[in-house]
């Protein structure tokens, strides 16, 4: 069955749109990819089948909604975790305008890789798949880390910022969605990190909240 036009509550793409900026084009490229992960999510278990309730609420606003985060400057960006293309899909829907801009979605699964990479051939988006442990940076990191990382309900935070310390250039910044214990998990992070932290309510939720962060070091003892 086919994803429905609107969510439950009347909220559709017109209004994640607006509340996010994105053009036309970019709105087309997320239904071209929302009509492929459509036919996907009956093979492998990619999204669960009640998520058609709230689709674009919960998942197209939660994720275009970092794309007043990413500047010019950030054309090397890596999604960790990317499971069903969220955000990471949508952030690169919306980077198609940007000339030279790439997105890097690190994957475990083999299987999710496939539909990521199906994803990114039909739709046409500047992206590309790392079958890999987030764990387990490639070695070439070190020579061509990444100007900005995006993860969502991937981690506690003090997981997410080694994650961040080790795929991100010492410039760069990581934009994180979290939920109601942000304040909880930001305090357990500072005892191992420390960083620089802007935080907001998230457009999705009242719960949630995105977290721009920068400047990431190990606490020294």
């Amino acid at each position: 069955m086919p994803w429905p036009t609107h969510d439950e509550d009347g909220f559709g793409p017109e209004d994640a749109a607006g509340l996010t900026g994105v053009s036309r084009e970019t709105l087309g490229r997320v239904r071209s990819y929302l009509a492929v992960l459509d036919v996907w999510r009956e093979r492998i278990n990619l999204i669960g089948p009640g998520e058609g309730r709230h689709l674009w609420r919960r998942h197209v606003l939660d994720s275009l909604q970092l794309m007043d985060q990413i500047g010019p400057e950030h054309r090397n960006i890596v999604d960790l975790g990317s499971g069903a293309g969220f955000p990471g899909l949508l952030v690169a829907a919306a980077m198609v305008e940007r000339p030279g801009a790439l997105v890097t979605l690190v994957e475990k699964s083999p299987r999710k890789t496939e539909f990521l990479e199906a994803a990114i051939a039909e739709v046409g988006l500047p992206a590309r798949v790392l079958t890999t442990r987030i764990e387990d940076p490639p070695a070439s990191l070190a020579r061509d880390r990444f100007d900005l990382l995006t993860a969502r309900a991937l981690a506690p935070l003090p997981k997410l910022l080694g994650y961040g310390y080790a795929w991100l250039k010492p410039s760069g910044k990581a934009l994180l969605m979290k939920g109601r214990d942000t304040a909880a998990e930001l305090a357990e992070a500072r005892r191992s990190w420390t960083f620089k932290v802007a935080e907001r309510q998230s457009l999705s939720s009242p719960e949630g909240r995105v977290l721009t962060i920068s400047s990431i070091e190990p606490r020294r003892a």
